[in-house]
């Protein structure tokens, strides 16, 4: 028997603020997963609408409602129960292989969580895979009762890749990256996308969904080296322009390096034709000291790294 071909699947936490709405998105991605199922119960007129909006092979996944991982703390009440069956039936309308379960970091698993998360389970449809993303146990092992009733009940373990690998062995990996920035503020370099490739590579079937700031234009730029093996430029200038370019449009003064390195540091730039990294590796250079304009930062960059292109 034939071994069945890998499968990515690359895109966004949602089409929110992607311009020109899901119509313009499904041009640029294939996959979204649906934050706004999170936080209301989307009607099933408005699914068949987003399912309808799409080409046939374009997926979705379902991130559950917070009323079964929030308010209902995973216990699977009577409300937490028809909060998951709504979740679900909107996974069914959208034809979404996989429901995404967040608990907060706050909830850790006691015999409670456990048993409501196999009942949920139980409730799942033939062809749904479930996943659940705990973060009390971000970059920790899991709880051995936890992990037990995720492989019995084949309940994908999700975590961020650029931060920490599965826990529990499946042949499909989802992940949800942001990044070690803290409030989502991160944006991915070059190095950093290679890793997490590798991070999924092995599967046959890893869902990639990208959830930073700049999350559209990380997807855009690791599904372009998914399909050609390069990296797309950042920007259309290199060196400290590439810097400018970036800063120019948000950064504020009278500003610190301080400031600077924390405020932009992680933002990505072209070093040059063959390197996106973050601008910290410029910023860095910076004397200590407070600037007034971007004009002011250029010109102190290119006196202490006289290398930097400016093309």
């Amino acid at each position: 028997m034939g071994s069945r071909m890998p499968e990515s699947l690359i895109g966004a936490g949602g089409w929110g603020y992607f311009s020109g709405g899901l119509d313009a998105y499904a041009k640029a991605f294939r996959f979204a997963e649906v934050n706004a199922t999170f936080y209301r119960r989307i009607p099933e007129s408005t699914a068949h609408h987003w399912r309808a909006r799409v080409p046939a092979d374009f997926v979705f996944s379902v991130k559950a409602h917070r009323d079964v991982t929030h308010a209902g703390r995973l216990q699977a009440s009577a409300a937490g129960r028809e909060a998951f069956a709504h979740s679900l039936r909107t996974a069914r309308i959208l034809g979404a292989p996989f429901v995404i379960l967040e608990t907060p970091g706050s909830l850790g698993f006691e015999s409670s969580q456990v048993t409501g998360l196999r009942d949920l389970a139980g409730m799942a449809h033939p062809g749904t895979r479930m996943g659940l993303e705990a973060r009390a146990y971000a970059g920790q092992a899991l709880p051995s009762e936890l992990q037990r009733t995720m492989e019995d009940n084949a309940i994908l373990d999700v975590v961020d890749l650029s931060q920490s690998t599965p826990r529990v062995a499946d042949d499909t990996r989802y992940t949800r990256l942001f990044g070690p920035g803290p409030h989502n503020v991160y944006q991915f370099d070059d190095q950093e996308l290679r890793e997490i490739d590798r991070a999924g590579g092995d599967a046959v079937r890893a869902a990639f969904t990208f959830h930073g700031v700049r999350m559209y234009t990380d997807a855009a730029r690791f599904l372009t080296f998914k399909r050609t093996g390069a990296f797309p430029a950042a920007t259309s200038s290199r060196g400290l322009a590439s810097l400018e370019a970036v800063l120019m449009p948000d950064a504020r003064f009278p500003s610190s390096k301080e400031d600077l390195v924390r405020q932009h540091g992680w933002t990505v730039i072209d070093l040059d034709d063959r390197t996106r990294a973050h601008a910290v590796r410029l910023l860095s250079a910076l004397p200590r000291q407070t600037f007034h304009n971007l004009d002011e930062v250029v010109q102190a960059l290119a006196d202490a790294v006289p290398d930097a292109k400016t093309g």
